[in-house]
């Protein structure tokens, strides 16, 4: 394709407001219909879609950009534009072969480095010129980059440029998961991260998001919310509506769409169920009444995983709120544990003959056999019982289960580590950020997915203002967990964690 004729859409224009009134908000809001909707507004792309890919004109194109071939900076734009606009056109396998042409064919070329390494060996053995090492130093680092990382600077200077290489890197790690020895791969997502977290820096506003936002903003916020699923435009409208609060980071490149977002819900007091919080329909009628603030989900686009975007958005919205709402002392979440109930599986499979002793109480451990007589240990009625269908129907299973649940949920935040941090991902993300671990919740979660990934637990983590630095210069220095409330659970297992 001529490359005057280059152009590319990392943005669909805004359709017209609808009133989204009467049995509209009852519609789904299901990803595959929307995308429908916005592709028939998206204008025709120059190139046409799923063409076949050339991966000899796509090397020459690649080369043009990474080497810069071009004549003039006019030129390498038109070339970068022609590049993005290919890949845009590429369905999921063609696109496959382009990220693997440019990760495995554009990566840093080995024999260069290993000369450049020999030769800065070398002089710095036999010279004490140092402006002759300098120079070698430089020789040296510029070996050790990735060639890809030059296209990765010229997209990013196009328009939009930005929003295309968040899309791609989620291409990228989509591709991961399903060729997880794919290093070379890895190691371009990896390199695209870290430019990313660096162009990010002092090019982010933070908006308050409401239902009088424009629409493709508030239908970014049900295709990214990946904790508690949107289901429909009424669900969304009652999570902006009266003592609900959500806020988004916004590139200003891309004014349109959130980078990460927060939910959060105006209460008088710390929310122990979620459900409680998304199907409220008599919220708080004077938020100048509520004294708590809670966090009950952080979002980010698929693209920007691992870059630390949800703690800076957490400080810049208590910011704001204690501004708008002076009366708001508290500000908490109301958060899951992911992999709580795959941890559990994989440890009640190794103990099961011989359970740790102190985790569960002897009480509690004894209700529980007694709802399975063939079991010989309480590990083994806990495996029995989630194991099987309907327990979450039974009220004397669910009163058995519950102090056990409980203990085991207490003990995997507190005890469970990777390294010298918490096991949990969540856990880790918000005790790294100085909160305080609060309560366990139990049924904090009752949807399908809070059984399959938690057996329904979720637990808060409250942000003492005062204590922040603190708890966050401990944590990062030995994994010391701050905790607040007086949760016998979460004290029954910091008095195991001294033991250890």
């Amino acid at each position: 394709m001529p490359a005057s004729t280059a152009h590319f859409h990392t943005t669909r224009p805004q359709p017209e407001r609808s009133t989204r009134d009467g049995d509209e908000l009852s519609q789904p809001l299901e990803p595959a219909d929307l995308r429908s909707f916005w592709d028939k507004l998206r204008p025709e792309p120059s190139t046409p879609l799923h063409p076949d890919l050339d991966i000899g004109d796509l090397r020459t194109l690649l080369s043009t950009i990474i080497h810069k071939k071009a004549n003039g900076a006019v030129a390498m734009e038109l070339h970068t534009q022609q590049c993005c606009t290919l890949y845009e056109s590429l369905d999921n396998v063609r696109r496959t072969k382009f990220l693997h042409t440019l990760a495995h064919e554009f990566c840093a070329p080995k024999g260069k480095a290993r000369e450049a390494a020999t030769a800065y060996v070398d002089a710095t053995k036999q010279s004490e010129d140092y402006a002759q090492t300098a120079h070698l130093a430089r020789v040296l680092r510029d070996s050790l980059t990735p060639q890809y990382t030059e296209l990765f600077d010229q997209i990013n200077r196009l328009p939009n440029g930005f929003a295309f290489l968040v899309h791609m890197r989620a291409d990228m790690l989509s591709h991961i998961r399903l060729v997880r020895d794919d290093t070379a791969c890895r190691a371009m997502s990896d390199a695209l991260m870290k430019k990313l977290e660096t162009w990010i820096i002092g090019t982010l506003d933070l908006k308050r998001i409401t239902w009088n936002s424009p629409a493709c903003t508030i239908e970014k916020l049900g295709q990214y919310e990946s904790v508690h699923a949107v289901k429909s435009w009424l669900d969304v409208k009652r999570r902006l509506g009266s003592s609900r609060r959500c806020f988004g980071f916004f590139h200003r490149s891309v004014p349109m769409e959130p980078l990460v977002f927060v939910w959060v819900a105006l209460t008088d007091s710390i929310s122990s169920n979620v459900q409680s919080i998304l199907r409220d329909r008599e919220p708080m009628e004077n938020e100048h009444d509520a004294k708590c603030a809670i966090f009950y989900s952080i979002n980010s686009q698929p693209g920007l995983s691992g870059v630390d975007l949800g703690n800076f958005l957490i400080k810049r919205v208590v910011r704001v709120l204690r501004a708008d709402l002076p009366n708001i002392s508290t500000f908490c979440t109301l958060s899951p544990l992911p992999k709580f109930r795959s941890w559990l599986e994989q440890w009640l499979t190794e103990g099961l003959t011989n359970p740790p002793a102190n985790i569960v109480s002897t009480q509690a451990a004894k209700q529980l056999m007694d709802l399975v007589p063939e079991a010989t240990t309480w590990t083994m009625a806990l495996k029995h019982i989630m194991d099987s269908r309907g327990w979450t129907s039974d009220q004397p299973t669910l009163s058995a289960m519950e102090p056990v649940v409980l203990a085991l949920g207490a003990h995997y935040l507190v005890n469970v580590k990777r390294s010298n941090c918490a096991f949990d991902p969540v856990a880790n993300f918000h005790l790294r950020n100085g909160a305080c671990l609060h309560r366990v919740n139990w049924r904090g979660n009752s949807s399908y997915n809070g059984l399959r990934q938690s057996l329904e637990l979720m637990c808060n983590y409250n942000y003492v203002l005062d204590r922040i630095e603190h708890n966050n210069e401990r944590y990062v220095r030995d994994g010391t967990i701050a905790v607040s409330g007086d949760d016998p659970y979460i004290a029954r297992a910091m008095a195991l964690n001294a033991k250890l």
